[in-house]
């Protein structure tokens, strides 16, 4: 087995296995999502939380296949909203579509395989992580799509999961089978307090939300009001015992996932003004995945399980905090990022962005295929992510990019 195949992530794994699977199986599919997503996580036993946490590579790839087998036990359904919004932003006219957009590979000092995981709202920063032939993976971060001479995340499996628009990321690794959450600013990566923890986000204003305990088996959701602070754990609602904070807005509004202690995950808002809001079920749907949050709304799933439990169908809206009602997007997306303006960055058969009713197709990498998307700027005009195709001599060739419009 050569050097690169030893580097295949636990996302590629999965991605790879779930990537020949039909849109719409004729019957019940043979692959055991659960069992593929446990053996893609080194060492642990994962229950699916909602899109978003981890960049879990398997949520992405089954709601872009759109239906697959669903084998994990089905959770109770999530009651409607319970409190009214108090803060929201006004959503500026989006521009008619993106145009020009452009795709370029960002450096990564002569590493060939290397992904991007996040990006701030600016469009300058972006954050991943590279695969030495030799050696240990490593973080890296770019800035106006030049590599930065960062320092690196301690421990196992490293990964930054946002950046900010100051350059202040978040992420967390592994030591051993416990997670550790981190920060870089400036010329220093330091762990959070907290103990085992995960970072998923951070905002423009510092504040930091993630979860602390085991991510995937009893997490539960916190925040830390700064780098240095000691994290709060973020309410939950009765019945529910876990879950984890993925997202933050500038205004303080926190999405996450919550769950009881049997069934999945489905969204959560814990609002600027201490209230909480369990999202309802878009029409008939069971769950709601949201993958991020912008401008007063959320993107994501909504997830739909047959009665037999066998297959499993995904729809991509939009959810508009300030009224509570969901908005049918004009694709189904593998990972719904928003942008203030309204698009929506995600993958159909390749990297698109919706405006409005328009799909429109992003620049292929030379003739690589399949992406996924992982950054998307406030303004809509910058994205990036990263190739999992299969060549001749990489069993998933990643590649770090970015695409700018106007």
């Amino acid at each position: 087995m050569t050097e690169e195949k030893n580097d295949m992530t636990e996302d590629d794994r999965a991605v790879r296995i779930l990537r020949t699977m039909p849109a719409e199986p004729p019957l019940p599919s043979t692959v055991d999502v659960p069992r593929t997503m446990a053996e893609g996580r080194r060492r642990r036993r994962v229950r699916t939380w909602s899109g978003g946490v981890a960049l879990a590579a398997v949520t992405a790839a089954a709601a872009g296949a759109g239906t697959v087998a669903a084998t994990a036990q089905r959770g109770d359904a999530p009651a409607p909203p319970v409190n009214p919004v108090t803060t929201t932003s006004k959503a500026p006219a989006p521009p008619p579509v993106p145009k020009d957009c452009k795709v370029s590979l960002l450096p990564t000092g002569g590493i060939k395989k290397a992904l991007v995981t996040a990006g701030d709202p600016t469009g300058r920063y972006q954050a991943g992580r590279a695969y030495p032939g030799t050696g240990k993976v490593h973080t890296v971060v770019w800035r106006d799509g030049a590599l930065l001479p960062v320092p690196k995340m301690p421990g196992d499996d490293p990964s930054f999961r946002d950046i900010n628009s100051s350059g202040v990321a978040v992420g967390y690794s592994f030591e051993g089978d416990d997670q550790r959450a981190y920060v870089l600013e400036g010329d220093t990566v330091r762990q959070l307090r907290g103990g085992g923890a995960s970072a998923a986000a951070i905002n423009d204003r510092g504040v930091i939300a993630g979860a602390l305990g085991d991510l995937y088996l009893s997490g539960v959701p916190v925040m830390w009001k700064s780098s240095r602070a000691t994290p709060t754990r973020l309410p939950l609602p009765s019945g529910f015992t876990g879950g984890a904070a993925v997202d933050i807005a500038d205004d303080g509004t926190v999405l996450g996932s919550i769950s009881r202690k049997t069934g999945e995950g489905t969204a959560y808002l814990w609002l600027p003004d201490g209230t909480g809001r369990l999202l309802p079920k878009p029409g008939q749907a069971d769950y709601f995945w949201a993958d991020s949050i912008s401008n007063g709304r959320l993107f994501g799933s909504a997830v739909d399980d047959s009665a037999d439990g066998s297959t499993r169908r995904f729809v991509s809206y939009r959810y508009v905090i300030a009224t509570g009602k969901y908005e049918k997007l004009a694709t189904q997306l593998s990972t719904a990022l928003g942008a203030e303006n309204g698009w929506v960055l995600g993958t159909t058969s390749g990297p698109v962005i919706l405006a409005g009713p328009k799909v429109v197709k992003l620049p292929a990498y030379k003739r690589m295929k399949e992406y996924q998307m992982t950054a998307f700027s406030a303004d809509g005009r910058t994205a990036a992510g990263y190739t999992t195709d299969t060549t001749d001599t990489e069993p998933v060739a990643n590649r770090p990019l970015k695409w700018t419009c106007r």
